[in-house]
């Protein structure tokens, strides 16, 4: 379970939508990510992406060919001026990662969490 929440805060989801995928209250939640800082030695969520990284980097050789693929959700550019399209445009980019991060064996990034881990 803590994987779970760990993969899915990397990810770019809040409390309540990690809550809503794997049917936990948000402080269930809180206090799962509490325990993964202490046993990872983080102290914020890119820190938690970067380890997460990294441990997926590390994995024995032999674990590769059975591994689930990553599904990268790169955000919708808006190409209209108008305000009210662009926060339409982010809100859709946000349904359709939470949408996907609800399927258990598919590990879902959004793009902000990528850029950020360079």
């Amino acid at each position: 379970r803590e994987r779970a929440v760990a993969e899915r805060f990397a990810a770019g989801m809040t409390y309540r939508e990690i809550g809503e995928v794997l049917f936990i209250a948000p402080s269930t939640v809180r206090t799962h990510l509490a325990a993964i800082y202490e046993k990872l030695g983080v102290s914020n969520k890119v820190a938690l992406a970067r380890r997460i990284s990294t441990v997926a980097d590390t994995a024995p050789a032999a674990a590769s060919p059975d591994a689930s693929p990553v599904l990268a959700v790169f955000p919708i550019e808006c190409l209209s001026g108008d305000e009210s399209w662009r926060r339409f445009a982010e809100g859709l980019s946000s349904d359709i990662t939470i949408d996907l991060a609800r399927y258990a064996g598919i590990p879902v990034i959004a793009f902000h969490t990528m850029k950020s881990l360079g």
